[in-house]
């Protein structure tokens, strides 16, 4: 086709509107897994509850429906300002790319702005509550390091919020690029302290459920460490999904890439994605919970009870009493599998 037929732009801005145009048809595909996962999730929230678990299950259905629903929201709203730029308004000076810096602080730009940002508060105070949970019976002076993702969060918060403000400021004011790459600085603040927040959180995770893995199998063997602490739970519960996506969109965004727009649309349905299959880990119970330590402790004084009762080898109560007595938190820490490892070494000699 004719060259002269092409708009009267630069190469780089037509490259960035290919990007932009082709980035909102692709974030179809990670929508459409939320989708699937907050259909699934919340059926099996309605199908395992009862009288024991009934507020937890109602708060969690109520989480994944804000959660879609701000997902719905910014899918919508994305179309809606595609919409405008490529045809309602395609005659704009400076073509798409121009529309976009002039206008995204209008009502559906600062709507979809307003659906992203609050949706990332609440997978980041989520992700956050994992973390308090899967860490929540170690020893007290750990408990200090809770502080650090909770400021990372409240920083976020104030950060993001901020960040609206100027926006709808600009908006208000009629501002032209109101764009956030308008106040970059900011904005990458903003990004910066959420991506440190779940590479933080998502790293912590990950070490304590390796750490888990580790002694497990030590003590009871390797396939009793499965439960928890398989490869495919480890990615799951701590969020690694998300994290390589949103560090590649902060990469690129920093270095003003293009390519940014494509990781911008995948980055909300994919952290959404990735609560929704810790969510339906929890409803299966197969996730990490308060108790979880506890019931593998127990798990594992019955195995070892059980092999002690063998013809071979000689029970002695006063043993495992010195077992029981611990704290199941010290499964994690190596303590109770190192104690009993040594008395079966002792009574093999």
């Amino acid at each position: 086709m004719s060259s002269a037929w092409a708009p009267n732009e630069t190469d780089y801005q037509i490259y960035a509107e290919k990007i932009w145009l082709q980035a909102n048809i692709l974030q179809n595909i990670p929508y459409g897994v939320e989708l699937a996962l907050f259909a699934t999730c919340f059926v099996a929230l309605v199908q395992n509850m009862d009288h024991s678990n009934f507020r937890r299950h109602v708060f969690l259905m109520t989480f994944i429906t804000a959660i879609f629903g701000l997902g719905t929201v910014y899918m919508i709203t994305n179309s809606l300002f595609t919409q405008q730029a490529f045809i309602e308004y395609r005659n704009f000076p400076g073509g798409p790319g121009a529309y976009l810096n002039a206008m995204f602080a209008n009502t559906v730009g600062l709507t979809n702005s307003v659906s992203w940002v609050v949706s990332n508060w609440l997978l980041d105070g989520f992700l956050v509550w994992r973390f308090i949970v899967i860490y929540s019976d170690v020893r007290p002076w750990y408990r200090a390091m809770f502080a650090i993702p909770c400021l990372m969060l409240l920083a976020s918060i104030i950060l993001g919020s901020i960040v609206l403000r100027d926006i709808a400021a600009m908006a208000q004011a009629g501002t032209s690029n109101s764009t956030p790459f308008a106040v970059a600085d900011l904005t990458l603040s903003y990004y910066t302290i959420s991506l440190a927040l779940n590479i933080l959180v998502t790293i912590m995770i990950a070490a304590r459920l390796l750490a888990h893995r580790h002694h497990i199998a030590r003590l009871l063997g390797s396939h009793h460490a499965t439960s928890y602490a398989n490869t495919a739970a480890i990615i799951v519960e701590s969020a690694v999904l998300y994290a390589i996506f949103a560090f590649a969109f902060l990469v690129s965004f920093g270095v003003d890439s293009a390519v940014s727009n494509v990781f911008i649309n995948f980055v909300n349905s994919t952290q959404a994605v990735s609560a929704f299959l810790i969510i339906l880990r929890l409803t299966k119970g197969n996730a990490w919970s308060t108790d979880t330590n506890a019931r593998i402790f127990h798990s594992a004084e019955n195995v070892l009870l059980e092999s002690r009762a063998a013809p071979s080898v000689q029970y002695t109560p006063d043993r495992t009493s010195d077992v029981t007595v611990k704290d199941p938190s010290a499964i994690l820490d190596g303590d109770v599998s190192d104690q009993v490892l040594s008395r079966e070494l002792d009574r093999k000699v």
